[in-house]
């Protein structure tokens, strides 16, 4: 049986955003078409009407991805309900990002602290979304951080400032089950001393906690 464009379309939308979810959960190697396609409520035999292969929707999934944690990094750093002294744009990015909320919820946050590491045994056709979705996040975060220009240009991008905050995250998950403690350390000092890199913070702490 035919459906429409329209059902076409929607079918598309609900794997995408299922295997989205999956990836980040399980990995990439960790979710099969089988594993997607119940996910999205449709049947095996549909996946081939969408999408070449699994690593055709893996490419598109991890760049739907990329981009909502594009996205997230802008909106974090406006104030909101119009409140004023919410802290700095920096403030309110680390304070969302590098927090208990984002490293206990990978299926509905961030692809690039996710999947990074899977990212490095893929296919050069995925580490090139990931390169670029890197560095969209990286130019999002100059505009947070230290690297802020004065003249409207455009800030560069903080390549330290999102290795900091991708790394803390892929830590605390690491240990997270095995050492709580040290989890939520990783969590606090990594967050605390990238505040204090930015525009209204001094010089990072030295020697803290070691």
């Amino acid at each position: 049986m035919r459906v429409s464009r329209q059902q076409a379309a929607a079918n598309r939308e609900r794997v995408l955003e299922a295997a989205s979810t999956l990836f980040r959960v399980n990995g990439l190697a960790g979710v099969s078409i089988d594993d997607v396609m119940k996910a999205a409520g449709l049947t095996h035999g549909g996946f081939y009407g969408q999408f070449d292969s699994k690593e055709a929707l893996t490419e598109e999934a991890c760049a739907r991805g990329a981009r909502d944690s594009i996205t997230a990094v802008q909106y974090e750093q406006a104030p909101t309900d119009g409140v004023s002294d919410a802290g700095s744009p920096l403030r309110r990015v680390l304070d969302d990002y590098v927090s208990a909320a984002h490293r206990d919820n990978p299926q509905s946050r961030c692809t690039v602290a996710a999947l990074a590491g899977d990212a490095g045994r893929a296919s050069p056709e995925v580490q090139h979304v990931f390169a670029s979705a890197i560095t969209g996040m990286a130019r999002a975060l100059g505009s947070a951080g230290h690297t802020q220009v004065d003249d409207g240009a455009a800030a560069d991008p903080d390549y330290f400032l999102l290795a900091g905050m991708v790394g803390a995250i892929v830590l605390s998950r690491a240990v997270r089950e095995a050492d709580p403690t040290l989890s939520d350390r990783i969590l606090t000092e990594t967050r605390e001393r990238l505040a204090a890199c930015g525009p209204d913070g001094a010089s990072p702490p030295s020697g803290s906690g070691h």
